[in-house]
């Protein structure tokens, strides 16, 4: 979540290739399957025939694999049967955690709140923030959408307005665009008789949708409140 870095006795250790850190977060995002030769050429070289990459995608591999097994002494990458996955007996992975804070909240009967606010803590930044492979952007919306679910269940179950508007704002930081959050925020405000603020929430939210070219999507009034947590987010 974030960066993507990977620490070895608490120090980053340098991945010069950007291939290779694509493909250390790609084997994240994979596991526990892991992925195979053309599965990675695929995704690291879009378009590119996978004949020419043979060779590029070896070495590439190689060097990582060599790379972090001199720093941390490790077989952090395995290879069995072409496939390649993360060994989670000799690395953490902050993704993971995630995702088994996610589906605990989606599968806990008792202690619910504590169970969605444990998704929230566990997701400090986009996934891979910052970069823009292609192959990442459905994993990074799906994980993102993740932690919205959780601010909007923590705030339809949050008693105090002010901790509830918290976590409404919470969520539109994860999404700056999602209508559903956008509209309880501006209830939340306008139920509080806070009514200058909710103006500018919502000038600033038409502000935003205006550069990303979403304007026409924008509605006139909002509803005094939205049914789910996702079904409005662009």
């Amino acid at each position: 979540m974030g960066e993507p870095t990977l620490l070895v006795d608490g120090e980053p250790l340098t991945i010069r290739r950007s291939a290779a850190l694509q493909i250390l977060v790609f084997l994240a995002t994979s596991h526990p399957t892991g992925a195979n030769t053309s599965q990675l050429a695929d995704a690291i070289w879009p378009g590119v025939p996978r004949r020419s990459l043979t060779g590029r995608l070896y070495t590439t591999l190689s060097e990582l694999r060599t790379v972090i097994r001199d720093a941390s002494g490790l077989h952090v990458i395995e290879h069995t049967d072409d496939r390649y996955r993360l060994n989670p007996a000799h690395l953490n992975v902050d993704l993971w955690q995630l995702q088994a804070a996610i589906h605990h909240a989606a599968s806990a009967v008792t202690d619910t709140t504590a169970a969605w606010q444990a998704v929230v803590d566990a997701y400090p930044a986009d996934l891979a923030a910052g970069r823009i492979w292609p192959w990442l952007d459905p994993i990074r919306e799906a994980t993102r959408r993740h932690a919205i679910d959780a601010c909007a269940a923590l705030a339809d179950a949050e008693p105090d307005p002010p901790r509830r508007l918290a976590l409404l704002q919470a969520g539109l930081r994860i999404d700056p665009y999602n209508a559903d959050l956008h509209a309880r925020a501006h209830t939340a405000l306008t139920t509080r008789g806070d009514r200058e603020a909710a103006t500018k929430l919502h000038a600033h939210y038409l502000c935003l949708l205006s550069e990303a070219g979403l304007d026409d999507d924008a509605p006139n009034h909002l509803p005094s409140r939205a049914s789910n947590a996702t079904g409005g987010s662009r």
